[in-house]
């Protein structure tokens, strides 16, 4: 069955869908500040290379996690692949999307796309060692102190009973299922994720729903796109009988593609919003009450389609938030490669790569 959607039917689709963010945004809806946060940085070395601004662009396989909408800009089959390490390797993160254009529609399109991805997060030999209160709180007030673990107080010390600690592994996993349809000017998709996380003998289980929109050309050259996360408020419900909240998100952007035919060239400049409502304050970019933003900046200059300079700024001005990145494409390979700053201040940059296989 198809369902057509005139130009003021999905006019109100669009407002019904932004509207509906505010309201959750509004509620006192106990948000987990942090909750899902090894989502964050998406995948694709691409994105990261262009801080992250990809909302409106979302047309490599990547476009699964940034904005389903742009599934319709899929025209072949093709896999994406990627691997981060970061802390000398002790952290792992993965990425990896398949997705492909589809005869059916949904909506009655003319055209759609599908894609599955996931992303993974792994962080192995965990020290776990609050069994060893008992034997390290030598006063006996239910509290170790540094002096206490260094066994200065007369009693054992950690070291002295590094045999009886117990280590853990930390597995993050993300599973996004993903659809994509063009409908008359508009392209619209969404994004079913299921999250899982491990730690130790804990786990958590939560389901999620982002939505998608793009207009491209919405005056001349630029693309308008924007992407309502965790629509429906994501819940993780952990084994242990808590819970945390991933509150919606709304990520609104702008991408502006300019052909330099002089120099057989292509510019892409981007730049996204990525607005939340969790009392994050100081911790992001710009706020005011409970609401916060992080401002991405990118831009990708292509040299005849097969060589790629990208940069970026990601959530801030300064050093640390730079990012760059470089391409290149043989096809039906495209092999790219992602800088970004050191965030958090502890001299730790992350390294990206990516490849992308189109068949």
């Amino acid at each position: 069955m198809h369902v057509t959607l005139t130009s003021r039917s999905l006019s109100y689709v669009c407002a019904a869908a932004f509207l509906s963010v505010l309201c959750l945004a509004v509620q006192p809806a106990g948000a987990t500040k942090y909750a899902g946060e090894f989502m964050v940085d998406g995948g694709g070395a691409r994105a990261l290379a262009m801080g992250g601004a990809f909302t409106a662009v979302a047309d490599d396989p990547s476009t699964t996690f940034w904005n389903p909408a742009g599934l319709t800009n899929i025209t072949k089959r093709q896999v994406l692949l990627m691997h981060s390490e970061r802390f000398g390797g002790l952290i792992d993160r993965d990425f990896g999307a398949y997705t492909q254009p589809v005869s059916w529609s949904l909506l009655g399109g003319t055209q759609g796309g599908f894609g599955i991805s996931f992303i993974r997060l792994g962080l192995d030999d965990i020290p776990l060692t609050a069994h060893l209160t008992a034997q390290l709180d030598h006063d006996h007030d239910g509290v170790v102190t540094d002096e206490e673990a260094l066994g200065l107080t007369g009693g054992p010390s950690l070291f002295d009973l590094r045999d009886q600690i117990r280590y853990a592994s930390d597995q993050e996993l993300a599973f996004f299922v993903s659809y994509g349809e063009h409908v008359g000017a508009w392209r619209l998709g969404g994004t079913l994720k299921v999250i899982r996380q491990d730690l130790d003998e804990y786990s958590s289980f939560g389901i999620g729903f982002d939505f998608g929109v793009l207009r491209p050309h919405v005056w001349r050259n630029l693309d308008f796109g924007v992407k309502f996360q965790d629509l429906t408020t994501t819940y993780l419900s952990w084994s242990t009988g808590t819970n945390e909240i991933i509150a919606p998100a709304l990520i609104p952007g702008l991408a502006w593609r300019q052909p330099l035919p002089s120099w057989k060239a292509d510019l892409l400049v981007a730049g996204s919003l990525e607005t939340r409502f969790e009392n994050r304050r100081e911790a992001d970019q710009y706020w005011i009450g409970s609401a916060s933003a992080n401002l991405h900046l990118g831009l990708e200059l292509a040299f005849s389609r097969k060589v790629f300079l990208r940069g970026g700024l990601d959530s801030g001005w300064n050093s640390e938030n730079v990012t760059a990145g470089v391409g290149f494409k043989l096809s039906p390979l495209t092999v790219d490669y992602a800088y970004a700053g050191d965030t958090l201040d502890i001299d730790e940059l992350t390294h990206r790569i990516s490849l992308t296989a189109a068949f």
